[in-house]
């Protein structure tokens, strides 16, 4: 687990950079994608509002500082062990997390100060009613960054996890930048929640010694415990690696890199999968295969967001060892490193769900620190080794592509998802409307919530300034009628009942806590239900309407609306008078104008410039297309036959930290509270009542060990 530690969606069950030249021109990447993809007279028009505010564009950003090699290691000692290690090697500051001019103060002072108790009581400003909101239960596990506890919410009697993150690290100092890896991980496992391939963050709450974050609560266990229950069949595992190498699509489209892919941090919804034949995994290997009726798959969800970090292509490498050792890539432990670290790091996680195995050891346990990054760095992998010659020639292919220690040769997480081991006949990339709604709405739920205002925006004004495009003038028209065929009572919206009977008539298979998360992310103005412009923003083709001759005229009106002074620049204040009155409190309002000026200010000025507001629009040069999405389609459900009769509209473009402290050593707490909640399941199949104490921690046979982050605090 990472500095932040452990699960963030608690597993329950039995066995519970690449650096390009600054320019010297000055202009931003946004603005050279700008250039190189905008239409003719885009340019022109975006500027054309408030013309006495036209503004030259945002010169790079800063570079970040190179670290020091670590300190050569002398005799190991037990600290060098690679399941109780973090890099303890001492390395200089670097700009891997940033304050924002909004901040808070105390996020803003020098990295490394020292802060005392009374400046940290109150830091993010979010709301500190946990307990009235919620009823705490029992402690599932503790490490050295706090406790996991399951929690009850007062008013629906829904269970959650709430994971409580202390502000003061055991044996250690609070500092600005420990605090603001905490921010991070609020802030990406925010974004990333809306994804159906990430546990979702329901709430966030602070007190005077911590943060707690209440979230989703999955009853399958981690994918590493069912590995200990015995062998996953191949196709259970390209199941699970589909949802991995998704989820990291989605990251990397949304300029994260999550730093830390392992087993322990993906987990089961539930505990479906059946029993199965010891010579299925035989047949596999002939090319077999196996029924999907002899087994279920659960979905498959990240959690823990501790080591996860804002990063987008054309950012200079990232230089801190971060990451669990075993499956750390080697330009990670070079320091020189991108969102391509990640493709690794799943690589080693796919080698050791279809054979149980590392590539380098037969047990990691048993190895130092620096011999793991020896073998990682220099030893060849044996692809004619007996664990392999089980595995079939698809799936050893895509292997050979996740682990090229060349990362410009390494295949990234989008490329991965159309391989044939991966690829998934239900989520190709040119899906009719009706087939791909879940997977636009996941899309959508992904971008922060100021991209969501301003598209809504733009959906809006578009019924004035309509599209020029005959493909998207036809997918808008297909939003139209499949809004009005929702909205069963004629009301002009559509309401979370209308919105769940409607997805359940066209095949989707997705529980109501997670629509009505969904929910939460398409009514942009919290009124309880969706408009049609809410509807039209969450499913149309944004990137593609990019290429519209429209796109710079919508853009300008949009930016021009939300800067009511006509500055040039967007302020947290105008944030602030964007945000829907919905009740919530002037504290809450303003904490989300803040999360939103850091979605778009790059250069931390704390304000928002017209370059900035454009390149939150473009997104990352990397995709961001429907088959790196779940389209929870229901098992045996015949699309074809659903959609009989029905025209559908083509939809998508074919494009495709700190380290402990000496001596810490951080408690497994997948295993802690995999323990406990099967001592509690037992207890209650016996007739038990209240569970038993968290039993001490286990180490699991043959795993990574522990997450590392090795930068001071």
């Amino acid at each position: 687990m990472g500095t932040l530690g452990a699960l963030g969606c608690i597993a329950l069950g039995a066995a519970a950079g690449r650096q390009q030249p600054a320019s010297t021109s000055g202009r931003s990447p946004a603005a050279a994608m700008l250039e190189r993809s905008a239409p003719r007279g885009l340019l022109r028009a975006f500027g054309a509002h408030c013309p006495q505010q036209q503004q030259h564009l945002q010169p790079p950003r800063r570079q970040q500082q190179r670290l020091r090699p670590p300190a050569s290691a002398g005799r190991p000692g037990r600290r060098d062990r690679v399941l109780v290690a973090r890099c303890e090697a001492a390395a200089t500051p670097h700009a891997d997390y940033q304050a924002k001019a909004g901040d808070s103060a105390v996020l803003q002072r020098p990295l490394k100060s020292e802060l005392l108790p009374e400046e940290i009581h109150n830091v993010f400003g979010y709301p500190r009613n946990l307990k009235d909101r919620y009823v705490l239960g029992p402690v599932l596990g503790a490490g050295s960054f706090g406790v996991v506890r399951e929690c009850t919410d007062r008013r629906s009697g829904r269970r959650f996890a709430v994971k409580s993150i202390n502000k003061v690290p055991k044996n250690a100092r609070a500092t600005p930048r420990y605090l603001l890896k905490i921010q991070t991980e609020v802030d990406a496992m925010q974004q990333l929640g809306g994804s159906l391939d990430a546990v979702f963050l329901q709430d966030v709450f602070e007190d005077d010694i911590a943060v707690h974050l209440v979230m989703e609560l999955c009853e399958g266990g981690s994918v590493l415990d069912g590995l200990k229950d015995g062998e996953y069949s191949e196709r259970q595992v390209a199941h699970i690696m589909r949802a991995v190498v998704r989820f990291i699509a989605q990251c990397h489209a949304k300029g994260l890199i999550y730093r830390d892919i392992k087993p322990d941090n993906f987990l089961l919804v539930n505990k479906a999968a059946a029993q199965r034949n010891p010579l299925i995994r035989f047949g596999e290997a002939l090319g077999l295969g196996s029924s999907p009726a002899q087994e279920v798959d659960s979905p498959v969800k990240a959690t823990d967001f501790g080591l996860s970090i804002r990063h987008r292509p054309e950012d200079p490498p990232l230089k801190s060892r971060s990451g669990t050792p075993a499956y750390m890539a080697p330009e990670v432990i070079q320091q020189s490193y991108d969102e391509r670290a990640d493709m690794w790091s799943a690589g080693i996680m796919m080698y050791q769900l279809l054979t149980g195995k590392f590539p380098f050891w037969d047990n990691v346990r048993d190895c130092t620190l620096q011999q793991v990054w020896k073998s990682i760095l220099t030893d060849k992998i044996n692809w004619n080794a007996p664990a392999l010659r089980e595995v079939s020639a698809p799936a050893r292919d895509l292997l050979k592509q996740m682990l090229d220690r060349n990362p410009t040769k390494r295949v990234r997480a989008a490329e991965a998802l159309r391989h044939p081991w991966l690829s998934d006949a239900d989520s190709t990339s040119a899906l009719p409307l009706r087939s791909s709604v879940v997977q636009r709405l996941q899309r959508f739920a992904t971008y922060g919530h100021l991209k969501q205002l301003v598209l809504r925006i733009i959906a809006d004004d578009m019924t004035n300034h309509p599209t020029t495009q005959k493909e998207s003038q036809e997918l808008i028209q297909g939003l139209e009628a499949l809004f009005s065929e929702l909205d069963v009572n004629a009301s002009g919206s559509v309401s979370m009942d209308e919105l769940v009977s409607g997805l359940d008539r066209l095949g989707y298979d997705i529980r109501m806590d997670e629509m009505d998360h969904l929910m939460q992310r398409i009514d942009i103005n919290h009124d309880g239900v969706i408009q049609l412009t809410e509807f039209v923003a969450g499913l149309v083709d944004w990137k593609q309407l990019q290429n519209d001759t429209q796109w710079g005229l919508w853009v300008a009106k949009a930016f021009d609306k939300l800067d009511q002074n006509c500055d040039g620049w967007l302020s947290l204040e105008e944030l602030m008078q964007q945000l829907p009155d919905d009740g919530s409190s002037d504290q809450e309002r303003m904490l989300e104008a803040r999360r939103m000026l850091r979605e778009a200010d790059t250069n931390g000025d704390g304000r928002i410039s017209r370059d900035e507001f454009m390149e939150l629009l473009m997104g990352t040069s990397l995709p961001d297309t429907l088959n790196q999405y779940d389209p929870r389609i229901k098992l045996n459900f015949n699309m074809d036959e659903a959609l009989e009769g029905i025209t559908s509209f083509s939809l998508e473009d074919q494009s495709p930290d700190t380290s402990e402290p000496e001596g810490e050593h951080p408690v497994d707490l997948a295993a802690a509270m995999a323990t406990n909640m099967g001592q509690r399941k037992r207890g209650a199949g016996a007739g038990g009542g209240a569970a038993g104490a968290v039993a001490a921690p286990q180490r699991r046979p043959n795993d990574g060990g522990a997450a590392t982050d090795e930068s001071q605090m």
